[in-house]
């Protein structure tokens, strides 16, 4: 605002409140309102100004040079003013009426002599005036009525600052501040002087408060923006603007006014926040105060800022199960302003799920680095099983287990669907049962080791898988009347088939989802690059099996079709 130190035309007489009253008798009392007594300024021509009571009828100034008015000064209705030239260096003055006078004491420092380290006296105050000032009638910033001034009242008279070739462009942009407008300079700038820079009456939010006294409730929230603290003229021109409220932008964006103090680099990113891409930072900040932090409109808790705009999306994090972050605080995984990833993750999204998941659940995360990833963890794609903000399914899954798993695998999915006999697990849902749904060190994803191959020799540690539910002493015992009911008489068929040097795995029969026979037996064994088919059709005490591997052939747990019982 410094180039803007000459916006008054000094003596449109308005009263100062630095008044130095010099009583001498009660007959006749010398005021002078401007300039203060030792005081120090920067122009050589100044303009005085007082008041005398008493039947004066002129006023004499001694010790300067008295420009004008030229010849006498004569009170108007006891106020007087004139236009001085000091001499550089202390001044002495001695205004008299009627035989009372007062002393006074200014002293003239201009910028040349400043320059050169001179220093004004001990005790003076720099008061600032304005330059090049002129002699007007109190009348006509003083109300006047009856023959008498009223100095506490003031008439907003219009200044010419904004005419010739002073303040010429001022009052021209689209946006005017009120005063500037309406020429009426003497709103925020004293003509007769202040100990206050550019004449300014107060400073800082004091003079933005004399007609803005609304803000200052505002204002005096929590957390106050630091250019509110210092001074409203730090986003607002005090004059004019290309912007709505004399912001300092550049006439298009408010963004634009903020980015004089903010980084603008932080907002730019490949995927911006709406707001920020359209440059309105307000539509999440407060530009004065706030009870939030970073000055935000409501609270960033539990996503009670986003939800001013994002109503639609409030359902999505309501459910049973809520995210932390989601119930804590948006910006933990999203930016706010802009990022270099979608929806302005913080992170890549497989890293930003490691940013706290690796500490909560490393077992997950030595999974996913195992030889057999699932597709979705290589891919880094969590939310194609993970909802990241609320789900009504624990793990916040996006649906049941069941249902999930088969948005995926579609065939297997009908499959099961059409199939009458299901494995238990696959029955209840519980895919995890068999799968470690993040990665695994065996083939198929599953939990513990399962031989892949058709043929292996027989080893308990072979069937982990299986053996987790199931008893490990149905391939064990070679006879049972109670671990299985494949047998015949007491003759254990699993046994049979799997207890022996190239024994047959467990999936050589069995389908380890379901099946439309029972027992889950599959329709086909799986035999290098043939399939052959099975038919097993099951009795109330047995049944039999139609197989391409060996003839067809029959049990009975009670009539023993090729078991013979031991001779007692």
């Amino acid at each position: 605002m410094k180039q803007n130190s000459n916006l008054l035309r000094a003596g449109l007489g308005i009263v100062i409140l630095f008044v130095l009253p010099y009583v001498v008798n009660a007959a006749v009392q010398i005021e002078i309102f401007s300039p203060p007594n030792k005081v120090w300024v920067t122009e050589k021509r100044i303009f005085l100004t007082g008041t005398v009571s008493g039947e004066v009828k002129k006023i004499e100034i001694k010790g300067v040079k008295v420009v004008s008015p030229r010849g006498k000064i004569i009170p108007d209705a006891g106020a007087f003013g004139a236009i001085i030239e000091l001499k550089k260096g202390l001044n002495r003055l001695k205004i008299s009426a009627d035989g009372v006078s007062i002393k006074y004491e200014i002293f003239y420092l201009s910028p040349k002599e400043q320059k050169k380290g001179t220093k004004p006296p001990k005790g003076f105050k720099h008061f600032f005036v304005h330059k090049d000032p002129e002699l007007i009638s109190c009348k006509e910033c003083h109300s006047f009525r009856r023959g008498k001034y009223n100095f506490k009242r003031n008439v907003p008279a219009q200044a010419n600052c904004t005419t010739g070739n002073c303040h010429a462009t001022q009052g021209k942009a689209p946006f005017v501040h009120g005063p500037v407008g309406a020429k009426v300079c003497i709103a925020c700038h004293s003509p007769h002087g202040s100990f206050n820079e550019l004449e300014l009456s107060k400073t800082g939010q004091d003079l933005c408060f004399s007609c803005h006294q609304a803000k200052k409730e505002e204002f005096a929230k929590e957390i106050v923006h630091v250019p509110v603290e210092e001074g409203c003229i730090d986003c607002h021109d005090p004059h004019q603007s290309n912007m709505r409220f004399q912001l300092k932008g550049d006439g298009k964006t408010i963004s634009s006014l903020c980015f004089n103090c903010h980084e603008k680099e932080m907002f730019t990113q490949k995927h911006m926040h709406g707001p920020v891409a359209t440059g309105d930072c307000i539509a999440c900040h407060s530009p004065h105060a706030s009870d939030y932090k970073a000055l935000l409109m409501a609270p960033p808790e539990k996503g009670q800022v986003c939800f001013e705009c994002h109503q639609d999306r409030k359902e999505d994090f309501t459910m049973k199960f809520v995210h932390d972050p989601a119930q804590e605080d948006c910006s933990q995984c999203h930016d706010p302003h802009s990022s270099p990833y979608r929806f302005q993750l913080i992170k890549q999204k497989e890293k930003l799920c490691a940013t706290c998941h690796q500490e909560l659940t490393p077992e997950i995360f030595t999974a996913m680095n195992e030889k057999y990833p699932h597709k979705p963890v290589k891919n880094g794609d969590c939310v194609a099983c993970h909802r990241p903000h609320s789900s009504n399914y624990e793990l916040l899954l996006a649906n049941d287990l069941t249902t999930l798993c088969f948005n995926c695998h579609v065939d297997l999915g009908d499959y099961i669907k059409e199939s009458k006999f299901k494995h238990g697990p696959v029955q209840t849902g519980d895919c995890i049962a068999c799968h470690n749904v993040h990665g695994s060190q065996y083939v198929s994803l599953l939990v513990k080791y399962f031989p892949p191959k058709f043929y292996i020799d027989y080893k308990p540690e072979n069937y982990d898988l299986c053996f987790a539910c199931h008893n490990k002493d149905i391939a064990r015992n070679k006879l049972t009347n109670v671990l299985t009911n494949f047998r015949d008489g007491e003759f254990n068929l699993h046994y049979l088939h799997v207890h022996r040097k190239k024994g047959r795995t467990c999936i050589a029969c069995h389908d380890p989802h379901a099946s439309n026979q029972a027992k889950h037996i599959r329709y086909e064994v799986p035999f290098g690059a043939w399939a052959y088919p099975i038919s097993f059709k099951k009795t109330p005490t047995g049944g039999t099996c139609i197989v391409g591997c060996h003839a067809p052939k029959s049990y009975d747990r009670l009539r023993p079709v090729f078991w013979k019982p031991p001779t007692q």
